[in-house]
């Protein structure tokens, strides 16, 4: 095996595991750890004992002692970093205040080589709490959410900060790219084998909360032939199972036995003695328990759709009939049931066609470094941080030498230099000192306010509108920075928001703004804003009076990277100088 992996697995459902997803993480922590890998699964809490544990975890971790994090070889460590609140009559979701405090702690100051996020759309802080950590990161998208497509820059910026995207399914990447473009990998989601069928029995899955498919599927038991359906197992909707016992027509009341779904104990049970495994519902093709039963062997009969089509490949591995059509699939089933061989064509073909636990791990593992490996073209010392304050006004008659050595007094690591013009900013990169990074940047007078772009080697001419402004910035790599209203005339809030897709931070804290400006921009942090501080002054005495502390970045989208993961700082005076020469990080070209 290749050298062991520290992994944190964030899952944003409750735990102890209640719903499917929260089965897969647990499976896939088994597997890696089972692999060598060191697995923390981070994820909220529904007890008083696991939030009580989490909690303790995370307060080792802040006082210093990281490892308290850290999985040992083999065995999965859970972290509940934060409460789970109840969301209807048997739902829970993550709590998100609670949790992403939690977040925040466990990802900034765990030792982690990557930190893996499932369902990053899912209404969790644990996408926008990417920003805490140093490590690699992947996102898996599971399944298609709804209600997503209006999902706006600061999602789009977040999944932007990831390292590889993972889609469990083909269906899964088609959804994820048409809201939010990019390269994904796609990994079908593993299944245990439950073992080889006790009997040549029948199973129903019809989990769905529309019970017309649990409806359908008893129906078409119902009408098979009594040696036909010697034993059957049924599972419906997790919710209400007294429901599906009712569901249960009175002449199968004897022979017919319902499951009731309480996770993959429960789904080897309904699998147990069946061959083939009727699906009520298209919502049940692409579930756990369907994937279970093809890892066992078992022959799948499923409604037509798309789901089916693709996930089944029809014709292959399973039986895919047109929904609701009784006649159909009552034929079918008896035709299985009759031939043997077939069933056991079939079943080999399903069986193939799920990976298992092992070789999805092995291929996750290759993800993984895949990831580190992108990480680490874009950060060589994920260790090292610089303080920073992000926009310093020179006055017209500053002298650049006198300004870069204050900046350098003031305890910065980097400054950047904005004023109308390129030129100041240019004189104090040429002027700066032995460890000192200047930033060349520019106030433009826009038609709709003021505009400052960072990382500039052209000048932006004044009067454009804001959209023409911010796009002459990005053309030559640069970065948009909407200032702070106290600062001059900015851009109105309409402008913003029609506009927000092309900001790439907003500047929140200044020294004017005192501790309670650093109070409001660390919120605006945890909602997954990308926040800049800056003195903006030339007075000596004022430089550094607020700041950021960041890891060293390469250019200005890896600035953007870095600043959504800073912490906001005021720094101490006085520093001594981290590294050994200066830097410009925009010149003439």
């Amino acid at each position: 095996m290749s050298d062991a992996l520290a992994i944190a697995i964030v899952c944003p459902t409750p735990w102890p595991p209640g719903d499917d997803l929260a089965w897969a993480v647990r499976a896939q922590a088994d597997a890696l750890a089972a692999a060598g890998h060191r697995v923390t699964v981070i994820a909220p809490g529904l007890t008083r004992a696991s939030l009580a544990a989490g909690r303790s975890l995370l307060a080792r971790a802040e006082g210093g002692d990281a490892a308290a994090l850290l999985a040992a070889p083999g065995a999965p460590l859970v972290v509940c970093a934060g409460r789970a609140i109840r969301a209807g009559r048997a739902r829970h979701v993550a709590g998100p205040l609670d949790l992403a405090a939690g977040l925040e702690a466990a990802l900034r100051h765990g030792p982690f080589h990557v930190v893996h996020v499932h369902e990053p759309l899912a209404p969790s802080p644990a996408l926008t709490a990417l920003r805490h950590t140093p490590a690699a990161t992947v996102a898996t998208f599971h399944r298609p959410l709804k209600g997503v497509a209006f999902l706006g820059p600061l999602v789009q910026r977040a999944i932007g900060r990831v390292d590889v995207r993972i889609a469990g399914s083909r269906i899964a990447q088609r959804a994820a790219q048409q809201i939010l473009p990019g390269e994904d990998v796609v990994l079908p989601a593993a299944a245990a084998d439950p073992g080889p069928p006790a009997g040549n029995g029948i199973a129903i899955v019809a989990r769905g909360r529309d019970r017309a498919g649990l409806r359908f599927a008893l129906a078409v038991v119902r009408g098979l032939p009594p040696e036909a359906r010697r034993t059957v197992t049924v599972m419906g909707p997790r919710e209400a199972p007294w429901r599906t016992r009712a569901a249960v027509p009175k002449a199968l009341r004897g022979v017919v036995e319902v499951v009731e779904d309480s996770g993959p104990e429960a789904w080897r049970r309904t699998l147990a003695a069946a061959s083939v495994v009727l699906l009520g519902t298209a919502e049940d093709v692409d579930g756990p328990v369907a994937r279970m039963a093809m890892a066992g062997g078992r022959v799948l009969v499923a409604p037509r759709g798309a789901e089916a089509d693709e996930l089944l490949r029809h014709g292959h591995d399973a039986l895919v009939l047109p929904p609701f059509t009784r006649d159909a699939w009552t034929t079918a089933v008896v035709d299985l049931m009759g031939e043997p061989g077939r069933r056991s064509a079939l079943g080999a073909a399903a069986a193939a066609s799920v990976p298992s636990p092992a070789e999805a791990a092995h291929r996750l593992e290759e993800v993984y470094r895949r990831a580190i490996a992108r990480r680490g073209h874009r950060r060589s010392d994920p260790g090292a941080r610089v303080v920073a304050d992000l926009r310093v006004r020179p006055a017209a008659n500053a002298d650049p030498a006198r300004l870069a050595a204050a900046c350098r007094d003031a305890g910065l690591d980097v400054v950047a230099i904005a004023a109308p013009a390129l030129e100041p900013a240019r004189r104090v990169a040429a002027a700066a000192p032995p460890g000192l990074t200047v930033i060349v940047g520019q106030e433009v007078a826009s038609a709709d306010g003021l505009v400052v772009g960072l990382f500039l080697t052209e000048e932006v001419p004044a009067g454009l509108s804001f959209a023409d402004t911010a796009g002459r910035i990005r053309a030559q790599g640069g970065v948009v920075v909407a200032p702070h209203p106290s600062t001059g005339e900015v851009p109105s809030a309409e402008v913003l928001r029609d506009l927000a897709d092309m900001v790439d931070c907003f500047e929140l804290v200044t020294a004017a703004a005192g501790p309670a400006g650093l109070e409001a921009g660390r919120a605006a942090r945890r909602l997954g804003i990308v926040v800049s501080a800056a003195s903006v002054t030339a007075v000596p005495d004022a430089l550094g009076a607020v700041g950021v502390s960041m890891r060293p970045f390469q250019d200005g989208r890896d600035f953007v990277e870095a600043l959504a993961e800073a912490e906001l700082v005021r720094p101490r005076r006085g520093r001594r100088a981290r590294r050994a020469r200066a830097r410009t990080v925009a010149t003439d070209t």
